[in-house]
């Protein structure tokens, strides 16, 4: 008798087998994807550990993709790196697809408080949600590109933020750090003795459809080290009211450090995103954060 039941799970593994290998390849070998499948059978035949074991729950695979990328190093002091390919395609419709539902009119800091419906930022925002995997990733990814100048224990990535702009709408020349150092809602509530501002930025174009020549995002008092090499589409161009204006290109990201050594902001990162003329452009900022102060 055991002999038989030997005989009958050795023929429902092969069975199982077969039906699952190509399944398995062309999911490549997804637990997941396993488990949905099974869960359309009866499996009450089979002895009780070989049940327990195709019916269990899967966990999701919760590691982040690789991604490669590239640095264009343009400018020294103050730093700022144009990065090609910092996000993927598909990452910037996700992204896109979950910001969407979210939009609201973009607020500016005024006197250490956000304030929305200012003429001088037009576009729309919206934060995103910090339980989603996909933004975890790309906080992750930035993090990396960052090295050591966050300290561990101390300083955050903070939470990132999409933004649209539409035809006409455009943000005015302005920081990114913060003239007054800011203290976050959950420190506040707990009465935690510290205050952050924002020590760098990542400006990430999403997707880009606009007016050739409208969109760029412009730095008025950044200095190339260097000519723009090749003679193919160039990224950044020389704005005729002086600094660097660079197109949208979507996928690509600029990267440039917001405070001085002493911790204190650099005007010269001042910046704008000029006016969109026709059809739609959508990045996400990312800021990360050094704390400071007795309990940082």
């Amino acid at each position: 008798m055991a002999r038989a039941l030997d005989l009958i799970t050795l023929s429902v593994t092969v069975a199982l087998s077969a039906y699952l290998g190509p399944i398995l390849l062309s999911h490549l070998v997804s637990k997941d994807v396993i488990h949905h499948h099974l869960t359309n059978f009866n499996l009450s035949f089979l002895p009780t550990p070989l049940q327990s074991l195709l019916q269990s729950p899967q966990t999701t695979d919760k590691t982040c993709p690789k991604h490669t990328y590239t640095t264009h190093l343009i400018s020294l002091d103050p730093l700022l790196i144009y990065i090609p390919n910092f996000v993927s395609q598909s990452e910037s419709q996700s992204l896109i697809d979950l910001s969407t539902p979210l939009l609201e009119p973009s607020p500016i800091v005024s006197r250490g408080a956000d304030s929305a419906g200012s003429q001088a930022r037009t576009s729309w925002s919206a934060p995103l949600p910090s339980d989603s995997h996909l933004v975890n990733c790309i906080l992750s990814r930035s993090s990396s590109f960052l090295g050591t100048l966050l300290s561990p224990g101390r300083d955050e990535m903070g939470p990132a933020q999409v933004v649209r702009y539409t035809d006409s709408q455009k943000f005015d020349l302005h920081t990114d750090w913060f003239s007054r150092p800011r203290i976050t809602d959950e420190d506040r509530e707990t009465g935690r003795r510290r205050l952050y501002n924002r020590v760098a930025t990542f400006f990430v174009v999403l997707q880009s459809n606009v007016t050739e020549g409208s969109g760029e995002t412009w730095f008025p008092k950044v200095r190339p080290i260097t000519p723009q090499a090749g003679e193919g589409d160039k990224v950044w161009r020389e704005h005729e009211d002086g600094g660097l204006a660079f197109r949208p290109v979507p996928g690509n990201a600029i990267f440039w450090v917001n405070l001085l050594a002493n911790g204190t902001g650099d005007a010269r990162t001042a910046h704008a995103g000029l006016p969109v003329k026709g059809g739609v452009k959508t990045g996400m900022n990312i800021w990360p954060r050094m704390f400071f102060g007795p309990d940082a």
